[in-house]
């Protein structure tokens, strides 16, 4: 069974533009589509600065980024745990960099943290391709 939480916190939720359950449904998809049937996952939306924070604490790397997923799962249990933590303000930003919707760049970074919960990698120039061709496809369903 998936169960899917989406967090938004009450001092972010003015920046959140979508339906909470609709982004629950896309989230189940994405990761039944990759095979994954059990899982306990969260989806929490942040900002620039909480996001700096976790960057640098988990991944030691400076400065912010767009999404962090985090695999919580016990290497002998079939149920796929974790969280995917998203920037909105570097949603935001990007939506306008990249001349796309804001609720788009949103629900690209969701299928891209679910990706790699799934197990999905883009160490190479062929797993990256993949990835953003996958991505793609899910973003285009959910706005079709």
């Amino acid at each position: 069974m998936a169960e899917i939480e989406i967090v938004v916190s009450d001092e972010f939720i003015e920046l959140f533009p979508l339906k909470q359950k609709q982004v629950q449904g896309f989230a189940v998809s994405v990761l039944k589509s990759n095979g994954i049937k059990k899982c306990g996952i969260n989806i929490v939306f942040i900002n620039n600065e909480k996001m700096s924070e976790l960057n640098e604490k988990y991944k030691k790397r400076k400065g912010t980024t767009d999404v962090l997923s985090f695999n919580l799962s016990d290497d002998t249990s079939e149920k796929v745990e974790g969280e995917v933590y998203i920037s909105l303000e570097r949603a935001k930003e990007q939506s306008l960099d990249y001349n796309v919707p804001y609720e788009e760049e949103i629900i690209r970074l969701v299928s891209h943290g679910l990706l790699h919960l799934a197990g999905r990698t883009h160490n190479s120039d062929e797993e990256y391709q993949s990835m953003v061709e996958d991505t793609e496809k899910f973003v285009n369903n959910f706005f079709s």
